[in-house]
């Protein structure tokens, strides 16, 4: 009460010491009572507010994920676009070696070799090309870093990426090896028909084929079976001529034989040169426009309808892949001699 008495002028200060001395709260603590009273009456997101939140996020991953895939999906293109352009010098380096475009292939048979694997020197896999023995066949362990290295610049990204897990050919019959080649997504621009360059032998038999020494011009592309095409023959200008472009596989193709799977989809040993609708493509027959397309020897990819194709002077174009066939044979020709127009490719 002492207190109370000398602190009287102050009547606030003077209760609350009164209220001390009696055994009440002291001011502080009734403060913090206070707050703690306070924070617990703040409310969290009600279930309608929650579910408005978690509904704005998920429109903005939809809206966010297709600009996301379709810049991976540029990206992925402008890696074929490269691949192409690679391979582009590379044939043409050929040329100034050896004054011709590679030979599509060699031989029909199992010791052969495809303009793939002739065009690794140029692009700066000499090394693979030095360990092939010709006297063995292709799926022959002597020839494995010749014929089952992974090659970068053969694999379109947007398919899959390079490897060595492609069956070999066993002359059209169920492959002895499996599982074990260089794959390749592209193919080479052998003219109107993929089997140009050879003359018929045993049906059903790719090695009993004989070489077409004449194949006519107008139907020719610039690398097919046995080519010895140089520039000059060109005469449709080679700005105008395709040479190499993205293959189609078919995901169901017109035999679905498991046992011959890969060979089906002309998607075997891509060195090798024993399967021809695995390493060329024909213009006749148009662009694949789906991978349920059943053709094995047409061009196609699986960019969003467009195909990449490299031309003899090194440049590359997208065509779409529903441009008329009588326009892809006018620049899958060495020549033809047409004109074609700008607008139609």
């Amino acid at each position: 009460m002492i207190a109370a008495s000398l602190l009287s002028p102050y009547p606030a200060i003077a209760a609350a010491a009164a209220a001390t001395s009696r055994g009440g709260a002291h001011p502080g603590e009734r403060i913090l009572m206070a707050s703690s009273r306070t924070c617990r009456a703040v409310r969290g997101f009600t279930l309608v507010e929650l579910l408005v939140v978690i509904a704005i996020i998920g429109a903005l991953v939809a809206l966010l994920l297709p600009a996301v895939q379709a810049a991976r999906e540029a990206a992925r293109r402008n890696a074929c676009v490269n691949n192409l352009k690679q391979q582009a010098i590379a044939v043409q380096n050929h040329h100034d070696a050896r004054k011709t475009y590679p030979m599509g292939r060699d031989n029909t048979i199992q010791n052969s070799v495809s303009w793939a694997f002739r065009l690794l020197p140029y692009l700066e896999l000499g090394a693979i090309t030095r360990t092939f023995n010709k006297l063995k066949p292709v799926w022959d362990d002597d020839n494995a870093l010749a014929m089952r290295t992974p090659v970068d610049v053969y694999a379109c990204p947007t398919r899959r990426s390079a490897a060595a897990d492609r069956d070999f050919d066993n002359n059209d019959d169920p492959p002895i090896v499996r599982a074990a080649a260089t794959l390749g997504d592209y193919a080479a621009n052998a003219g109107q028909s993929y089997m140009n360059g050879v003359l018929s032998g045993v049906v059903g038999k790719d090695s009993s084929l004989r070489p077409d020494l004449r194949p006519d011009p107008t139907e020719s592309g610039p690398i097919y079976s046995y080519s010895k095409i140089c520039e000059k023959d060109v005469t449709d200008g080679l700005s105008n001529t395709i040479a190499v472009g993205e293959k189609h596989k078919p995901l169901n193709p017109v035999t679905n034989n498991s046992d011959l799977l890969h060979y089906e989809q002309g998607d075997t040993a891509f060195l090798a040169g024993d399967t021809p609708h695995t390493i060329f493509a024909g213009t006749n027959a148009g662009i694949a426009t789906g991978p349920d397309d059943p053709a094995r020897d047409k061009f196609g990819s699986e960019h969003n309808g467009i195909t990449h194709f490299m031309f003899l002077d090194g440049h590359v174009r997208a065509l779409k892949n529903d441009i008329e066939y009588k326009v892809l044979n006018m620049v899958g020709s060495i020549g033809g001699e047409e004109i074609v127009p700008e607008d139609a490719l």
